[in-house]
Order: C-alpha cells, then sequence, then structure tokens
C-alpha cells in the first residue's frame, strides 16, 4: 500500500476522482437553494431538481463513450486532459446561469467532461500496478474521491450556491494543471505499436460484435446499478425521505451525503482488502452488495420517528455497504483487451451513473401509489436482485494479465 501511495500518477487519477465526486455532491447540495433563487417554489424543486440531475447524467452517459473512445485510440492521457478542462468550465461558468436553460445546458456539459475521469484514472493505473496491487489501487483512487464528495457536502453547505459551483471549477483548472506531467500508459504504447490495424482500438463495433463481451458488458451494468440506487435516489433526496419517515429534526441532503460517502471512503478500503485477501473480486463484491441490499431496502422499518443523527448512522452504514465501486470498475478494467479497456470501462462507469435516470423515473412512477419510501423498496429489491445474479456469473479476472487485445469475433 505504502508504494502505491507513492505513485505520483495513483496521485492524479485519485485526485480526478475527487473532482468528479466534488462536482457531483455539489449539485446534490445546492440543488435546493439554486432552484429556489432562480424563482422554483418549494413543490417545484423536487421535479426541476430531478429534470437536472438526469440531464447531467445522460452528459455522463455520452461523454462515457466519446472519451473511452478517445482513451484507446489517442491515449488515456489525453482522454483525462479533455476531459477535466470541459468539466472546469462549464462548473465555472454555472455560477454565473439566471435560468433553467442555461442551468441544463451547463450541467449536460458538466457531466460530458466527468464522463473521462474515473474510467480513464482506473484504466491507466490498472496497467501500470502490477496484477497484485491493481486492486488496491481502485481502491485508494475511489477512497479519495469518496473524500472529495464529504468535502464537497461540507464546502458547499458553507458556501452561496454560485461560490460552490466556482470552487468546483477552480479545483479542476488546478487538477488540469498537475497532470501537464504524467506520463502515458507504457502497456498502451507499446501494445497500440505491435498493432498494425488501428481501426479497432476503441471501436464500439469491435466491443458489440462479440456475444460474450455483450454478455460481460451487460452483466457489469446491471452488478452496479445498485450503486447509483444509493447515491441517486436515496442520498440526493434524503430531505423528502425524512419528512416521510417522520424523522423528529431536519435533515439536509449535504449531511446525508457527507456521511454516505464517509462511510464509502471506509467501505471502499475495505473492500480492496477483501478482494486481496480472498484473491477475488466477485467474492468480495458479492459480501458488500448482500449486506448493501439488506441496510438500504429495508431501513425504512427501522428509521419511522428516529431522530437526524441516527438517520445520518444509517445512511453510513448503507455507505459503507455500497462500497464495492472502485472494486467493480478494476474488475471490468481487466475483463477487456488492451485495445477497448478504456471504451469498455469508461462508457460503463457513466452508464451505471446514468442508470439513475430510470431509476428516478421508476421511483417517481411508483410514489403515488406505494408512497416515497415504499417506492423506493420495491425500486432497490429489483436492482439489488438482479444485480447479485450477474455478480454470480461475472468472470473472475483477479490474477488476469492485461497485454491482451480483442479482435472482432462473433462469439
Amino acid at each position: 500500500m505504502l508504494k502505491i501511495l507513492r505513485e505520483k500518477l495513483i496521485w492524479i487519477a485519485a485526485l480526478g476522482y475527487f473532482v468528479d465526486l466534488f462536482d457531483l455532491v455539489l449539485y446534490g447540495v445546492v440543488r435546493v437553494n439554486s432552484l429556489q433563487s432562480l424563482g422554483y417554489s418549494k413543490t417545484e424543486v423536487f421535479s426541476v431538481g430531478a429534470t437536472l440531475l438526469n440531464i447531467q447524467m445522460f452528459g455522463l452517459l455520452v461523454g462515457g463513450f466519446i472519451w473511452g473512445m478517445i482513451g484507446d485510440r489517442r491515449g488515456r492521457r489525453e482522454a483525462l486532459f479533455g476531459s477535466i478542462f470541459i468539466y472546469s468550465l462549464a462548473t465555472f461558468l454555472n455560477a454565473y446561469v439566471h435560468d433553467f436553460t442555461g442551468y441544463a445546458t451547463l450541467r449536460f456539459l458538466a457531466g460530458l467532461g466527468l464522463a473521462g475521469e474515473l474510467g480513464a484514472a482506473i484504466t491507466l493505473i490498472s496497467e501500470v500496478l502490477p496484477q497484485k496491487n491493481r486492486g488496491m489501487g481502485s481502491a485508494f483512487v475511489a477512497s479519495i474521491g469518496f473524500i472529495g464528495a464529504a468535502v464537497s457536502s461540507y464546502v458547499c453547505q458553507s458556501v452561496s450556491w454560485q461560490n460552490a459551483y466556482r470552487i468546483g471549477g477552480a479545483l479542476g483548472f488546478l487538477l488540469l494543471t498537475a497532470r501537464m506531467s504524467i506520463k502515458e500508459s507504457s502497456l498502451f504504447v507499446e501494445s497500440k505499436r505491435e498493432q498494425s490495424d488501428s481501426s479497432q482500438w476503441g471501436s464500439l463495433q469491435t466491443l458489440f460484435s462479440s456475444k460474450n463481451r455483450r454478455k460481460i458488458f451487460g452483466m457489469a451494468f446491471l452488478i452496479g446499478v445498485p450503486i447509483w440506487y444509493v447515491a441517486g435516489v436515496l442520498s440526493y433526496f434524503s430531505p423528502e425521505f425524512a419528512r416521510d419517515l417522520k424523522i423528529t429534526g431536519e435533515v439536509t441532503a449535504g449531511t446525508t451525503i457527507m456521511w454516505a460517502y464517509l462511510g464509502s471512503i471506509l467501505g471502499d478500503i475495505f473492500c480492496g482488502l477483501v478482494s486481496q485477501w480472498l484473491q477475488s473480486r466477485r467474492k468480495a463484491v458479492l459480501i458488500f452488495m448482500s449486506v448493501g441490499a439488506l441496510t438500504a431496502i429495508f431501513h425504512p422499518f427501522f428509521l419511522q420517528g428516529a431522530s437526524p443523527n441516527t438517520f445520518y448512522a444509517v445512511r453510513a452504514l448503507i455507505g459503507f455497504s455500497n462500497g464495492f465501486f472502485a472494486i467493480l470498475i478494476a474488475w471490468i478494467a481487466e475483463s477487456f483487451g488492451t485495445n477497448l479497456r478504456a471504451t469498455a470501462t469508461t462508457s460503463l462507469c457513466n452508464l451505471i451513473r446514468a442508470s439513475v435516470i430510470p431509476l428516478i423515473w421508476g421511483f417517481e412512477s411508483l410514489r403515488p401509489w406505494v408512497g416515497l419510501n415504499g417506492s423506493s423498496m420495491i425500486i432497490g429489491a429489483i436492482s439489488f436482485a438482479v444485480a447479485l445474479i450477474c455478480a454470480f456469473k461475472l468472470p473472475e479476472t483477479f490474477h488476469r494479465q492485461l497485454n491482451f487485445l480483442e479482435t472482432n469475433s462473433i462469439h
């Protein structure tokens, strides 16, 4: 672990995820204040806020494919440069919006930029670190990212929503400067030099031409959906859940997000350690996902009329059990060849995030029939059940060497 911490590249990759989650949490914290300052009533804030979140997630979805293909065709380094520049500019300008159109446009562009961060970073460190350290490297990146989420939830509650966006943009520009010194993955450079046919690098046709790759891609996506059920539904709309549960004091989205991500920091570290101990990605993910399913789905039964501190403590526990994202992303990166690794990893990172769009749609559709928490429990049960089945079936990759290429195939 100490050797990982000495790697400059690991820190720069980790700080990229710090900025990534800082922004995603930033919006969750300032959602209410920013929309009310634009003239929306308290009753409109939920639906308008959900729409803006969906727009940002759509930007992440589109950007995931764009930056993934750039990462495989031109290099992991270029994807990291371009993505952080677009994010930084869009987020900084978000401080100056005056209407829904401007807000939505810049949230889309911020999502488009952020899309390149985690996938390209995990791809790069998976190729740079030795096999025995890949999982812990990914867990370290995720842990620093989750610290960014916790810092964001604290800082953004202490400043105006405009200054929160200015801080987020400035952090991105600082990271862009720091990235000037990083080098490209030698595995990528050597593989690209040896492979004369560049048409299969970052090719969506090659990625989806194989039935086996399509199956792995689909299962990996479904395994990740519960992560954004917790982050995008339970945390973002925690004030509404707290009112429905008759929590005895005020609950804020910012504080809930902070405690949930503090739990996730510990969860990612422990999930990485469990993966190393068991020599398995699958077993570690299954253990944490099983605990997450029980806590996330059934916690409303135990929180009726509870205090805010109890509410936050339970959300921290849910966050801990949700800390399998880093190992899942490492698992994804190890599942695909060098010529498709960035495309698959980056696009899947953001498809998982974009799953919040159908999750929120299903959540809102069921809410009139079964209530806020009833709707959440149903969506959560479906998400976790499907994810657990897929986690049992996705091939193990812990001991896999990554110097291989994918080819066009129907098998």
